[in-house]
């Protein structure tokens, strides 16, 4: 027997094992793994929340006093301290505030045109977070505004009258950001005081006012028994909305007069009372402010004025720059209107919502102290518009709204340098083309 004959066999055997192994290894495709159960699914790391520190700034908090070399700390949108050698926690984005100033966001009382791009009665579907006009605000210091829906500015520059309704909101200007804008909505009540046959119209209101009540009255009674409500009439919804009081009611008066009409059926059915530029209300400044009576003020005169031979104010009243001082040390609160309610250049340049601070540095030129005047800009309308708890001041626990200026923020010469919402950058003056070629104080 030839022995060589098994052991070429087997190593013939062996080589095509061999290659047929390799070639399963070249082009077996790979096998699929098993799918894995969701809960076995490795979750991508959450990134922990950026927390943040602005160090030695001269910090401005409006609900407390002035703090030297101080710090402001905060952490997914909301402050932590307030105060002066305060150490940063452990991992904190630290921005240098060594010669700057830090303040919460101005908070606009009123603005048209500005975040919002419908007049329809749902502001909330109408937001535009890309709107070109909320660089020029952040970039200007204003953080919130009550958003009302018409961008309409009036003749020669003026604003035009308030329309009745409760077609407002309070949005944040979190550009490319809507899930962030929207606070409240509907933010105020607005009511149109007749403007002709006064009497007649004024008997009229005051009835509707009274069957407002009735209805409220039957509405309440049938929710007791569970029974079907009664039909409101559209005639009466705003009356019905001013009386829930839900939200404040911005009254317009012409004059004295109407004031007290308005005063008397705030007491009467006990709704919140705002007035919207009551001119030489200021003579009833203790009235007021002993009714809690919140003042919309500018410090700001009309562009234009065809009498040239008569006075810049009429007689009886009182210079612009003076109003929201002389309301002040009545003890009414104050909040300063822009001159116009948006971004605009109509009449003259300067006199918009873009320069809310100068209205209130204007209100310093006419008797403010700096305080009261920041507090009309920031903590005053967040107070009005319900919203303090969030906005207005640096405070533990509120928002992180704030800005970084080089310096004082009622001063012209200062300019924004950051401005952050709910704890997020928003605005970076070293970003951004917005007064790019206006040089800062020392700068070259």
């Amino acid at each position: 027997m030839n022995t060589r004959l098994p052991v070429f066999l087997s190593v013939a055997l062996l080589a095509v094992s061999l290659s047929l192994t390799l070639a399963a290894q070249v082009k077996k495709p790979e096998e699929k793994k098993p799918e894995q159960k969701k809960s076995e699914q490795k979750k991508p790391e959450e990134k922990k929340p950026a927390v943040h520190a602005v160090v030695g700034a001269t910090v401005l908090p409006v609900s407390g006093p002035m703090v030297r070399r101080g710090t402001v700390t905060w952490k997914d949108g909301k402050i932590l301290e307030v105060g002066s050698e305060i150490t940063p926690p452990e991992g904190a984005e630290v921005h240098k505030g060594e010669g700057l100033y830090v303040c919460p966001g101005f908070v606009s009382i009123v603005s048209m045109g500005v975040g919002i791009e419908t007049s329809s009665g749902n502001m909330k579907n109408g937001l535009n977070p890309w709107d070109r006009e909320l660089r020029i605000a952040l970039a200007s210091g204003i953080t919130t505004v009550q958003a009302l829906p018409a961008p309409f500015f009036g003749g020669f520059g003026q604003d035009g009258p308030l329309a009745g309704g409760s077609n407002s909101a309070v949005i944040k200007l979190t550009r490319g950001d809507l899930a962030g804008m929207l606070v409240r909505e509907p933010a105020l009540n607005y009511f149109s005081l007749p403007t002709r046959q006064l009497e007649l119209n004024y008997f009229l209101m005051r009835e509707r006012f009274k069957q407002a009540k009735q209805y409220l009255d039957k509405r309440a009674e049938a929710r007791a028994k569970k029974a079907t409500e009664p039909k409101l009439s559209s005639s009466l919804k705003l009356y019905v909305a001013v009386l829930e009081n839900a939200r404040p009611t911005v009254f317009s008066p012409s004059n004295n007069y109407e004031v007290k009409i308005v005063l008397s059926l705030s007491r009467k059915y006990g709704f919140d009372v705002v007035l919207n530029e009551p001119k030489d209300a200021w003579m009833m400044g203790a009235e007021l402010a002993a009714a809690n009576v919140p003042v919309l003020v500018k410090s700001r005169g009309p562009d234009f004025d065809f009498n040239t031979s008569g006075p810049v104010f009429e007689k009886g009243q009182m210079a612009p720059v003076r109003r929201p001082a002389a309301f002040a040390r009545a003890g009414c609160m104050v909040s300063i209107l822009p001159y116009r309610r948006g971004i605009t250049l109509a009449g003259l340049a300067g006199r918009d919502l873009a320069t809310l601070h100068v209205d209130a540095a204007f209100a310093i030129r006419g008797g403010m102290s700096n305080e009261e005047a920041l507090k009309a800009i920031t903590l005053n309308p967040a107070r009005i518009l319900r919203v303090d708890d969030r906005l207005g001041s640096l405070e533990k626990g509120k928002d992180a709204d704030l800005l970084i200026l080089s310096g004082h923020p009622l001063d012209y010469r200062s300019f924004v340098l950051k401005a952050f919402i709910n704890g997020k950058l928003y605005y970076d003056r070293s970003k951004s083309r917005i007064f790019r070629e206006i040089p800062m104080t020392g700068e070259k």
